[in-house]
């Protein structure tokens, strides 16, 4: 069967005037309010985009990345949510903002960008086409500070950028001038080896060799004529960017500058780590926080699984993500605690850190210690040593359906016991590990006795029991939500960091390694989902110092969550704190999700 589309011409010659010019096709076919393919000048992209009918004219909106990483345009700090403040070969202008109707997307309008420029629908394809256009000159020089290189245009154009090691791409929609030199300039500048210009039809590729790891600092400008200005120094400071992303919802990037303590006279006072974080506000009554991990609810594997957590934030509908609290990677279970909605989907076995929340903004950062007693028809007590965990010890555990529709041991000769409602229905001798499965009942649960013989005679077939759960601080009984990492970072703005305390091992707070951190403000409600990492060309941060990060940027109460190459911040379909190659899988995070707002009638 042969599809046939309807093409839709958009003509922004006149962009306070722009519409939808409708070529010749299929009349039948409706034209699409949305795709996730654009094409720029005939290369196609994976990114979403949308079409709205407003006040009579019909407009195009792209994902918000694609504008960044396709068009080069730069994103500025922005106070209000339905407007973001862009620049792009101009002084500061705004995008209108818009969300598709799930409400996790966040699409810019094309407008501001859209200089005689032709684009066309096809299926789920936006097809853009710019003008042709010239590199005049490129120009280098010395500095002080480094080396200058400056590409001269004759108008605006799409660019975009890569850096990897001691090379810098720069790919721009323009045809080198004739009078222009290509090939390689080996004449080397302060910071610059050589410079390789390389046409590509009517694109221009300009390969910087660098003599070291060089982050680049850009600049667009627009007078007299638009030119792209490129620095290479090793003082560059990226700029700190501020995003009212949604209502309710921050996204911040910015580096921060603590005092160091000096081991050598070399040594600087003062360190400085990249921060990438989301502030979410729980007030606001479209946002919600939940914890997420990889199987969905009703899935017969239960908790048992990990993912990256742009993978768990597709499959929950999330917005947007941080990764949560430690498992174990090779039985890929967690080993902290989670609660989700008043449901115990995994306990804690130590006394370490946790977060919980409710809806209406109120929120606990402290050490917990969460225990499970069952009491048996002849009043013999029996604390539990954990529930639904990956972290195995000596004792008896329980296991629920939320573990999955089967137990299977985890360690030799364990002793299984089988509860449907309070009675004890069935004991069954484990052997080897991962042989054997026993259901876990919907209506009950499997108690797990390692290296206890005396559970066999507590626990007979037909014994009644009752259960029983404390929290110390008991505090924390009242929210329905937690998440347990570790260890507590600060506790009323001051350091509380003890990871001996939370039996964590010798040397853990003071690793240096990429960080997650989840904190509360002075603000009700105000939470802080922070990663804090090295500095270009500096170190990753230990536990301390990612504690004075976090007070420093107005954390009142911190907790550490995992870290290293766990550690991803996601946001609207992107990792916001490094390369997407670079990310983990996890079993849990904290997903942040948005109602999606009315949908508004389009005329």
């Amino acid at each position: 069967m042969k599809m046939t589309y309807r093409k839709t011409l958009i003509s922004f010659i006149a962009v306070s005037f722009s519409q939808f010019l409708i070529a010749d096709s299929a009349p039948s076919a409706p034209v699409p309010d949305s795709g996730n393919v654009i094409q720029l000048n005939g290369q196609p992209w994976s990114g979403r985009w949308i079409r709205r009918v407003e006040q009579g004219q019909q407009n195009l909106y792209v994902q918000e990345d694609w504008l960044t990483g396709g068009l080069g345009v730069q994103m500025l700090d922005s106070e209000k949510a339905d407007r973001q403040r862009v620049r792009w070969f101009s002084s500061p202008t705004f995008s209108r903002v818009a969300f598709d109707k799930t409400g996790r997307f966040r699409y810019l309008e094309l407008t501001p960008f859209a200089e005689q420029w032709r684009t066309e629908i096809i299926g789920n394809s936006l097809n853009i086409y710019t003008p042709d256009t010239k590199i005049q000159s490129l120009r280098r020089s010395k500095q002080a500070w480094g080396d200058r290189l400056v590409i001269d245009l004759n108008r605006r154009t799409p660019w975009r950028i890569s850096h990897q090691g001691n090379v810098i791409n720069v790919l721009v929609s323009a045809e080198i001038a004739a009078d222009q030199p290509i090939g390689t300039n080996t004449i080397a500048g302060n910071l610059v080896k050589s410079v390789t210009v390389q046409p590509q039809g009517k694109l221009t590729q300009i390969q910087v060799e660098t003599k070291e790891s060089i982050q680049p600092a850009i600049e667009l400008l627009s007078n007299p004529t638009p030119r792209m200005v490129i620095d290479l120094r090793r003082d560059y400071v990226p700029p700190s960017l501020t995003v009212q992303w949604a209502e309710g919802l921050r996204r911040i990037e910015k580096i921060v500058e603590i005092p160091n303590k000096p081991k050598t006279n070399k040594d600087p006072k003062t360190i400085k780590f990249s921060v990438t974080a989301l502030e979410v506000d729980l007030k606001q009554p479209r946002l919600k926080l939940r914890p997420i991990w990889s199987n969905p609810d009703g899935s017969p594997n239960g908790i048992l699984g990990l993912l990256p957590v742009p993978q768990m934030v597709e499959k929950a509908q999330a917005v947007g993500a941080i990764n949560g609290g430690f498992f174990n990677r090779i039985r890929q279970l967690p080993v902290g605690a989670i609660r989700e909605g008043n449901r115990w989907i995994a306990g804690t076995a130590l006394v370490r850190g946790a977060i919980a929340w409710n809806e209406k903004g109120d929120t606990l950062i402290d050490r917990l210690n969460f225990t499970e007693e069952i009491t048996t028809a002849n009043q013999t007590k029996i604390t539990l040593t954990n529930l639904n965990s990956g972290y195995v010890q000596r004792g008896i555990a329980r296991y629920t359906p939320h573990w999955g529709s089967g137990y299977t041991p985890l360690t030799e000769n364990e002793l299984l016991i089988v509860v449907r409602g309070d009675r004890v229905v069935a004991q069954y001798q484990g052997g080897a590990v991962g042989v054997g499965q026993v259901a876990i009942p919907s209506d009950g649960y499997v108690l797990v006795a390692r290296q206890a013989p005396e559970a066999a005679k507590q626990l007979p077939v037909g014994m009644t029991v009752r259960g029983r759960q404390g929290y110390i601080p008991e505090k924390f009984s009242n929210f329905p939500n937690l998440v347990g990492a570790g260890p507590l970072l600060l506790k009323n703005g001051n350091i509380s960091l003890d990871g001996k305390l939370e039996n964590f091992q010798a040397g853990f707070d003071t690793q240096a390694a990429d960080r997650s951190a989840i904190a509360t403000t002075k603000e009700k409600g105000k939470l802080i989902l922070a990663t804090v990492q090295a500095a270009p060309e500096g170190v990753a941060p230990n536990l301390l110092q990612t504690a004075e990060v976090l007070k420093k940027i107005g954390a009142v109460d911190a907790l550490n969550l995992d870290g290293g190459s766990s550690s991803t911040l996601f946001l609207g379909g992107n990792v916001l704190n490094r390369s997407i190659t670079e990310i983990a899988p996890v079993h849990n995070a904290i997903a942040v999700f948005i109602t999606p707002p009315p949908v508004k009638p389009q005329f």
